[in-house]
């Protein structure tokens, strides 16, 4: 990067910081505006409609969408810099770089994560402090196993590159595991979907109709995630690609997600986040002032968050994209809040264990981006990263059966008293 490109980016990096911190304003006025809106209105209904629930007339995250929209506008911002200055185009695979440009974008990132985390504790503050509840030996030993487990691949990519690469090869150990725990997850909530259909017929409530029809949708999905994994066994029974495909899938399979990698894997990693990190934390401080019904059960636990973390920390192509960064740093961020309300309820087993995961993330995404250059493929931690995706959904699928096994009792499906209530 030469020193005039340097300058350029300087002084429009501080134009953009002025820029963003009035537009957030305007946002947040806008916001409240809107909020206050909202309440007038949720009130009146609440007053000719009892039955309303409280919650909808007063919760509004209104500063965290304003960081979020916000985010989307830095990333507009990131776009039209690199692509006029560097000629880049945002949305592309990358060496990691750790150049003054890539460090002020990471801490462009740093300052969404953290305002978007703040921003969401300060909006759900006055519903009361969340409850963490104790986790099951069960619970913290798989949480331990998987975080071990994200140190040994780790440590196999610095000791053999070429054998990191060849287990997350296509048809490889990585690859059949990943879509093996992608199917397990569609089969319980296949399971779940019948479950709730034989509920829903003895005439319990709409609420049931609603759940079976949840949990087949997210059964069939996850079905189409798993078998897009595999090319739908294109490899096994030798189906060859057809010819409509060939010339638009990047990788010549028999999938569409190849077809615009990028843009897939982008979508798929954003959805993994949004339901297996940021829904169990936004969970934690509403479950106590919301409630669903037996919908409650499709609300993913903390032991899902925990369990599925690790995803975050492998990134190596795309890490230069803000969502990408911003996912990564919001669930170290994230892990950290946590971990501060276990050791508030004295709970210091979960303490320990979710300070170490979020310490380890920060140690192998820096082993990723420093030492990229020793990668036999670029996109190979991503492979290893969509096993830890898939271990998170296996475990939200088997914790959503258990729960609309028995919505009574309000158990936890590895113990009582857990992180997974």
């Amino acid at each position: 990067m030469s020193a005039i490109s340097r300058g350029h980016v300087f002084w429009i990096s501080n134009i953009c910081i002025l820029v963003i911190n009035y537009v957030l304003w305007v946002i947040h006025e806008f916001l409240s505006v809107l909020v206050d809106t909202w309440q007038m209105a949720g009130n009146s209904a609440q007053r000719r409609h009892p039955v309303i629930p409280g919650w909808f007339s007063m919760f509004l995250p209104r500063r965290f969408l304003s960081v979020s929209l916000l985010s989307v506008l830095a990333m507009a911002g990131l776009v039209l810099i690199e692509r006029n200055l560097f000629g880049l185009r945002y949305f592309s695979e990358r060496v990691p770089g750790v150049e003054p440009y890539n460090l002020w974008h990471a801490w462009v990132a740093l300052s969404l994560s953290l305002a978007a985390v703040q921003g969401f504790t300060r909006d759900a503050a006055w519903l009361g402090a969340p409850e963490l509840r104790l986790a099951s030996g069960r619970e913290l030993g798989l949480c331990v196993a998987g975080w071990m487990l994200a140190v040994l691949m780790a440590l196999v990519f610095v000791a053999d590159p070429l054998g990191f690469s060849l287990l997350a090869r296509e048809d490889g150990l990585v690859e059949w595991v990943s879509a093996l725990l992608i199917f397990i997850a569609s089969g319980f909530f296949a399971f779940a979907a019948v479950g709730q259909l034989r509920v829903a017929r003895s005439g319990t409530g709409r609420r049931a109709w609603m759940a079976a029809a949840f949990a087949a949708l997210l059964a069939l999905c996850f079905f189409v995630v798993g078998m897009e994994e595999i090319s739908w066994m294109q490899r096994v029974f030798g189906i060859a690609t057809p010819e409509g495909l060939l010339a638009l899938n990047k990788q010549q399979e028999l999938n569409l997600h190849n077809i615009s990698t990028g843009f897939s894997e982008l979508l798929y990693y954003t959805g993994s986040f949004f339901l297996l990190t940021l829904a169990p934390f936004v969970w934690l401080y509403l479950r106590k002032s919301i409630s669903l019904g037996r919908l409650d059960a499709f609300a993913p636990s903390v032991l899902v968050l925990a369990a599925s973390a690790p995803m975050a920390a492998f990134n190596s192509d795309n890490w230069s994209m803000l969502p990408t960064q911003m996912m990564v740093m919001m669930t170290v961020i994230i892990l950290l809040v946590i971990a501060d309300i276990a050791l508030r309820a004295g709970h210091w087993r979960e303490f320990i264990v979710l300070t170490a995961g979020a310490i380890l993330i920060v140690a192998i995404q820096e082993l990723f981006i420093l030492q990229a250059s020793t990668l036999v493929r670029l996109w190979d931690p991503t492979e290893y990263k969509e096993f830890f995706i898939a271990l998170g959904l296996a475990i939200y699928g088997f914790e959503t059966w258990s729960r609309l096994r028995a919505p009574a009792a309000r158990l936890s499906p590895l113990g009582s008293r857990s992180l997974a209530g």
